[in-house]
């Protein structure tokens, strides 16, 4: 469970929180290192090059595992860098 002002440093009353659950059925939230998936995600990022004002970030945007304050910290960095 992750509460976001905490990595953010926010003071408020209010906050949001996200609850991760790992399941064995359903859709696969991280990637999965296959090459017909690594030539998806290059078809993907082909686009995304091409298109203005479009970012991908986090686990599935840069087909990557990645910790949640690695993720967070990514947006961040993205917002101060705009």
């Amino acid at each position: 469970m992750t509460k976001y002002k905490y990595f953010t440093g926010q003071k408020s009353d209010k906050t949001i929180i996200m609850k991760e659950i790992s399941r064995a059925d359903g859709e696969p939230y991280y990637p999965i290192p296959k090459p017909e998936n690594k030539d998806l995600y290059s078809l993907y990022q082909k686009g995304a090059d091409a298109a203005k004002n479009v970012y991908f970030l986090g686990r599935l945007g840069t087909y990557s595992y990645m910790n949640m304050d690695a993720v967070v910290m990514q947006s961040l960095e993205l917002c101060e860098s705009l």
